[in-house]
């Protein structure tokens, strides 16, 4: 196999002439002070796609368009640099984007493309001096098949790399459909510094403040000795949790992820002997129509909090309980656009005065990137979803993968990674948070909890939360 030809070009030039600068915005600080926590050049949130070149383009017609793209977001080239005033965001007006170019010859196209994607993915990316995009292209004699892009967690989110994935896939279409590029992160400070996003960051931090204060401890203090985190991971693949998940979501017309996070907050709470579940969900705070297209890291962190195990809501419905887990979800989504930092002070502040350690949280992250192109799940009737869930059941794989991630101050934390015909969530706690059942344990369980919640029509949260104990 003749690889990396050296008659290939090994980077992709730019050049926009419109340099700029400035703070970062508030979901840039967030994933920043990530950063800062995390161990130097540490690379686990370097994310990957893979994007396919229709038939007809060449070599010179894909380099084009990858210009093209990077122009199009400033995110793909801006360099972020910390100073005596703060972080800042350093947009370069042109330079170069580290290219390879793979000859296949005769080997397989998904073999290659996942190791070369990750030799791609995985080297450190220094965000104060690299541009944050690596890009290759995979052809077999000569036509290219394939993009893969890598890029730094600094300058996108799972969400916009698939904004990028599918402006890379629209611009190699001949002809593409002309999108204007989505607003820019410098653009969206200028919101955030508005009289409107001040307020809508006052009312944020405001729910917030109302709710530190009675936060179960359990969900927001750290168990140990505040060491470095000893965490055990598990990782479940169901195919009947998948059918338990959108039937249930089906009937009681709420979206599938909404189903699994009101189980996770019951469960929770059943495990840990709360009365409620809270979890710090992972959102992308695309609700303004000018920010939708946004590109960069534009995650914030909602809160959701819900009653599960109090006598007004101990012989509740199943249908019930999830349209109350509905509204909680929006409640959350509609009080997570803040500056990151004040809301850690604020943490500082009750925790102090409650005399705890604020660096525990449970998370919940619906990492699926592609929610737009999937419709609501299709109603089952009852009987023929028992059969298929209970045929089902035996499909189910559990398993403890060896992952070097370190999410930041987390006792739990789930990661939703599939809904369609398999179930497939990754769990990771810290060691004894669970107690003996573990990450394992807590997946199992909810497999159970919620195709108990699906098949048993007089289910109630009283009752399901009892058995989750």
């Amino acid at each position: 196999m003749d690889d990396n030809l050296d008659t290939h070009p090994t980077s992709v030039e730019f050049r926009t002439g419109r340099p700029a600068e400035g703070p970062l915005i508030w979901a840039q600080i967030a994933i920043w002070d990530v950063f800062r926590w995390l161990p130097p050049d540490d690379t686990t949130l370097n994310l990957l796609v893979r994007c396919p070149v229709p038939d007809g383009r060449s070599l010179g017609d894909v380099l084009a368009t990858l210009r093209l793209l990077v122009e199009r977001h400033d995110s793909l080239h801006t360099v972020y640099v910390d100073t005596p005033d703060g972080p800042i965001q350093r947009v370069l007006g042109e330079g170069r984007i580290p290219l390879q170019v793979h000859e296949l010859g005769d080997r397989g196209l998904e073999e290659a493309a996942a190791e070369l994607g990750e030799a791609l993915r995985s080297p450190w990316f220094d965000i104060g001096a690299d541009l944050p995009l690596r890009a290759a292209v995979l052809l077999r004699d000569g036509r290219p098949l394939t993009v893969l892009l890598a890029a730094s967690h600094m300058a996108v989110d799972g969400w916009s790399f698939n904004i990028v994935r599918g402006d890379l896939a629209n611009l190699l279409e001949d002809p593409p459909v002309v999108v204007a590029p989505g607003q820019q992160p410098l653009e969206r400070l200028e919101y955030e510094r508005s009289a409107i996003g001040l307020r809508r960051e006052s009312k944020a931090l405001a729910y917030w403040a109302k709710h530190l204060g009675s936060m179960p401890t359990s969900m927001i203090e750290r168990i140990g000795d505040g060491s470095a985190p000893n965490l055990d991971w598990g990782l479940i693949q169901s195919p009947a949790l998948a059918l338990a998940t959108n039937g249930l979501a089906a009937r009681v017309g709420v979206p599938p992820a909404t189903v699994l996070l009101g189980a996770t907050a019951l469960q929770l709470a059943a495990y840990t002997g709360e009365t409620e579940g809270v979890l710090r969900m992972i959102v992308s705070t695309r609700f303004r129509p000018a920010s939708r297209g946004l590109v960069g890291a534009f995650n914030e962190n909602a809160l959701f909090r819900l009653e599960c195990a109090e006598e007004q809501v101990h012989e509740e419905s199943v249908e019930r309980f999830l349209r109350r887990a509905a509204d909680a979800a929006l409640t959350a989504y509609a009080h997570c656009e803040y500056h990151p930092r004040k809301l850690d002070d604020m943490f500082a502040e009750v925790a102090a005065r409650r005399g705890i350690r604020a660096d525990g949280y449970c998370f919940f992250n619906d990492t699926r990137y592609s929610l737009l192109d999937q419709g609501a799940p299709q109603m089952v009737p009852a009987e023929e979803l028992a059969d298929r869930i209970h045929a089902a059941l035996p499909a189910t794989k559990l398993r403890s993968p060896v992952i070097d991630r370190l999410p930041k101050h987390a006792n739990f934390f789930m990661f939703l990674m599939d809904l369609g015909d398999t179930a497939e969530i990754m769990l990771c706690v810290e060691h004894g948070y669970l107690g003996r059942r573990g990450p394992l344990g807590f997946l199992t369980d909810l497999e159970r909890l919620v195709v108990q919640a699906t098949l048993d029509e007089h289910a109630t949260i009283g009752s399901l939360y009892a058995s989750a104990r």
